[in-house]
């Protein structure tokens, strides 16, 4: 049985008043896919309504599709929560459960040299449009409304820290001089990297994947 099975239903009991789980390790995709849902939250503070948003989600598994949704049902905030009388977006990631603990050998962590410069894109799909550009010892992140610049420091050839410069989001500021810790641990056919990263200011590792377009 698919791990996401047991780790619904540890969710559904353990969930309630908390945060939803957004990260699921499975064993049916190949690095990273994705399902967004639009779920409303009624006057009680529950959420009551879950609706998949077909164009955001890559995950084709409609099995654990449903049981997430079922899921997020279930899922109870507290009777003052602001969100309720009001719906929201929200992404999901089902991530290889290979890379919870996975990290490259030194013949492969090699061919990672190439990743330290050049143009990319991220393989999410909230963030497509977003172009990054590595130079040097600056990483420059432009998406639609906003710009982000990082300095970039490799530790190794396949480890680096991203330090923030600049923002142009108010909202982002307090994040300037705080660091984030990536590791990559996995390059796919198609010139992709999968990376894992933590950051110094919160304990939340995040999984994704960037590709190189020239």
């Amino acid at each position: 049985m698919n791990r996401i099975i047991y780790l619904l239903a540890l969710l559904v009991f353990s969930n309630t008043f908390g945060q939803v789980q957004k990260k699921f390790f499975v064993e049916d995709v190949k690095s990273i896919e994705y399902v967004t849902v639009n779920f409303c939250v009624n006057d009680q503070a529950k959420i009551s309504e879950v609706t998949i948003v077909a164009d955001k989600t890559t995950y084709e598994n409609e099995y654990n599709i449903e049981q997430l949704r079922q899921y997020l049902l279930g899922v109870q905030y507290y009777p003052d929560s602001k969100l309720k009388n009001n719906c929201y977006d929200s992404t999901f990631e089902f991530i290889n459960s290979s890379y919870e603990k996975k990290s490259l050998n030194k013949n492969v962590c090699d061919a990672c040299k190439k990743f330290q410069n050049g143009h990319y894109k991220y393989k999410h799909v909230l963030y497509k449009d977003t172009k990054i550009k590595r130079k040097r010892k600056v990483q420059r992140e432009i998406g639609i409304e906003d710009k982000q610049i990082y300095y970039i420091k490799w530790l190794s050839d396949c480890t680096y820290v991203l330090t923030y410069k600049r923002m142009t989001e108010p909202r982002l500021k307090h994040l300037i001089g705080k660091e984030i810790n990536v590791e990559i641990i996995d390059i796919l056919d198609d010139g992709s990297y999968v990376y894992r990263s933590i950051a110094n200011f919160q304990e939340k590792t995040d999984y994704g994947i960037i590709k190189k377009m020239k």
